[in-house]
């Protein structure tokens, strides 16, 4: 796919906004994997399975995992596009 150049810069930029979401998403589970002693995934797990409990805590843990689950995909997508995409070399020329 051919890609002007500040489209790439638009993309590049979404890039980084994902990757901020999920680090400041990353560091909002981490007090409840220090208070649970359990990693996000065993946790998910836990909680698919019912073992969890019914901790009002664990409703927004789960909600965290699944926005940063969700950040992560978009973020995945849209590293894909970026490495396959080629930049229109007329405009190239003209930058």
């Amino acid at each position: 796919m051919i890609l002007k150049p500040e489209v790439v810069r638009v993309l590049e930029r979404e890039q980084r906004v994902c990757e901020m979401a999920i680090g400041r998403l990353e560091e909002r589970v981490r007090p409840f994997e220090r208070q649970y002693g359990w990693s996000t995934g065993q946790f998910l797990k836990k909680f698919n399975n019912g073992e969890a409990g019914d901790d009002k805590s664990f409703f927004l843990w789960y909600a965290l995992a699944e926005a940063t689950q969700d950040w992560q995909q978009t973020c995945e997508s849209l590293k894909e596009l970026l490495d396959s995409a080629e930049l229109d070399s007329a405009e190239l020329v003209s930058a």
